[in-house]
């Protein structure tokens, strides 16, 4: 499984536990770094089950790239997009979640929260995330 990790760092960008929207589903910016070690801010979807997230526990989040090839591989879901920014993801290009990328961190990682994705693409991304780490 390529799991990423998160930078461990602090910001004072980060929203407060009562201003938070954290859930499975729910798009947040996150600083992460690739499989060679570069650290990003790009935003993330949660892939823990809301009733599994503690707020000073580790949670799983899949991360988001715009970077991915024509027709959307086997192993990314594509989500709903839109050049003034998606009314559920916010997401203002072309982006897919990169399933076979989990990455640990924890809620105090994240630092600002973007939107949600709508419940049909969440169970694509579900499936996708369980057939990627069913093969490893």
């Amino acid at each position: 499984m390529n799991r990423g990790t998160s930078s461990g760092r602090r910001t004072s960008n980060a929203v407060s536990v009562p201003e938070r929207q954290l859930r499975q589903g729910s798009i947040w910016m996150a600083v992460v770094h690739d499989g060679r070690g570069h650290a990003k801010t790009r935003p993330v979807l949660v892939v823990t089950a809301t009733d599994e997230i503690v707020m000073d526990q580790p949670i799983v989040v899949a991360a988001i790239s715009t970077q991915f090839p024509d027709p959307t591989p086997a192993d990314c879901v594509a989500l709903p997009w839109s050049q003034s920014g998606h009314p559920a993801t916010q997401l203002w290009k072309r982006s897919a979640v990169v399933c076979r990328w989990l990455v640990e961190l924890r809620p105090s990682d994240l630092l600002e929260y973007k939107g949600y994705v709508p419940s049909k693409t969440l169970l694509r991304v579900l499936d996708t995330v369980g057939r990627v780490h069913g093969e490893e």
